[in-house]
């Protein structure tokens, strides 16, 4: 036995699939052990320290999550891959939540991505995973929340399940799932972002799924949808929770069926895109709101990721100021190199309800229109008015000089806000504010 090499057990009760498995698994440098029987593979864990365990759910006598429970107590530090045909979805989402369950694959399975997964495990360096995070993909941050982020995202990323992304305006949901894309084996394929707000109410259906010439009017020629341009990479679905209700019921299909069908055509045409969705608002309050099927509700959620908002990251705003200031800094030609320590402070003490965008569109506008080589408090202060402008959002001069409101009254001030700006328009002041316009209706009706 190679005792030196990390232990790999890979168990399935079909012999055909241990034999595929074990040709894409062979190559890597690694004690590998097979085992058709359940029992003879958890008797193998309590033995032997276990590196990777990959396992199929559904076998006699001790299931999957059995098995990569008994793993994860007797080896914490191993990594516990879960296969399945079946869509458990439920066992997989409580396994995802209780850490039982790292990384999934359904079958079967594409080759290329197990590789790319078992060249992550093994062939990196134990300790490049333990060193202190600062960047990750295009985002910034060495907070123990945002370690633990970017662990479920090389986890999640390249996975042939739904993954749902959730976080407050402006902290991220994008970058995150351009993350998954380029941590995954389709890193090389199309990323095809979609702003679901931001739809055509009358065309949605077509700009998702594509239509056939003559379909409606003004349909002068074939035109493919969004699923269809994504081909084998990832499509990014965000504000997944604006979806009208009616086209919920041909999306959760194609979820399903991994396949669509252009509008005025009865071909199905099949896609292997990776599905990522992400809202403001989470998916359970919208289901309780009625604005979000709840069957859709347990497709999309299958993996979660939480974005934690900035104020709760610690020293990471103070990363994140410096990487806007050197870059707004070099873009518009001027000299500021850092924070002044009463900047810093304030930085610090401020709650940025608006997160990370927040923060970039106030320094922007600091950059341009000042000078020096410190960004003070003053400048800061002096550019919230721009900074409310810039994103739609009202900045209380209460909450800018530090004087703290109740919650309520804030949100109730930038709806108002976001509705006057928008000559009482619901639709488009829910739009600025990134959420639905039932919540603004519900709202209005408990003030």
């Amino acid at each position: 036995m190679k005792c030196n090499l990390p232990t790999v057990i890979i168990v399935d009760d079909e012999i055909e699939i241990l034999n595929s498995l074990k040709r894409v698994v062979r190559k890597f440098d690694c004690n590998l052990q097979l085992f058709s029987q359940p029992e003879e593979a958890l008797s193998f864990i309590q033995e032997n320290e276990i590196a990777v365990i990959c396992s199929d759910q559904r076998m006699p006598k001790i299931s999957g999550i059995e098995l990569l429970k008994a793993t994860r107590n007797l080896w914490p530090d191993s990594q516990r891959i879960m296969l399945s045909a079946y869509q458990d979805f439920d066992n997989i989402a409580q396994g995802f939540n209780d850490g039982t369950i790292q990384r999934f694959f359904a079958k079967p399975w594409n080759n290329k991505e197990l590789n790319l997964m078992f060249s992550q495990l093994l062939v990196k360096a134990d300790s490049a995973n333990k060193t202190e995070t600062k960047a990750f993909g295009n985002m910034i941050g060495t907070s123990a929340l945002m370690a633990n982020l970017f662990q479920l995202v090389k986890s999640a990323a390249g996975a042939n399940v739904p993954i749902f992304i959730h976080g407050e305006t402006g902290t991220g949901k994008e970058l995150v799932a351009k993350a998954c894309h380029n941590y995954s084996y389709r890193a090389d394929s199309p990323f095809i972002p979609i702003n679901c707000a931001n739809l055509s109410e009358h065309l949605i259906e077509s700009q998702l799924f594509g239509h056939k010439k003559g379909a409606f009017t003004g349909a002068i020629k074939d035109q493919k949808g969004y699923f269809e341009l994504a081909e084998n990479g990832t499509i990014f679905l965000d504000e997944i929770t604006t979806l009208p209700l009616a086209l919920q019921a041909k999306f959760l299909r194609v979820i399903q069926e991994r396949e669509f069908s252009p509008l005025g055509s009865n071909e199905m045409k099949a896609f292997d895109a990776q599905v990522v969705s992400a809202s403001s608002t989470s998916l359970s309050s919208a289901v309780e709101a009625g604005d979000f099927r709840e069957d859709l509700y347990y497709r999309l959620a299958v993996i979660q990721l939480k974005i934690p908002r900035l104020a709760d990251r610690g020293n990471d705003v103070l990363l994140i100021a410096q990487h806007y200031i050197d870059k707004f800094s070099a873009e518009h030609n001027k000299n500021f190199t850092k924070l002044s320590d009463d900047a810093i402070d304030y930085i610090k003490q401020f709650s940025w309800p608006g997160n990370i965008r927040q923060l970039e569109n106030l320094l922007h506008g600091v950059i341009i229109l000042h000078t020096g080589k410190a960004v003070t408090k003053e400048m800061l202060l002096t550019n919230m008015d721009v900074l409310a402008k810039t994103t739609g959002a009202t900045i209380s001069p209460d909450i800018a000089n530090g004087e703290i409101k109740p919650l309520a009254t804030i949100e109730k001030e930038s709806i108002l806000s976001a509705i006057a700006q928008c000559d009482g328009n619901i639709v488009q002041a829910s739009k600025l504010l990134e959420i639905n316009p039932s919540t603004i209706y519900r709202k209005m009706s408990k003030w």
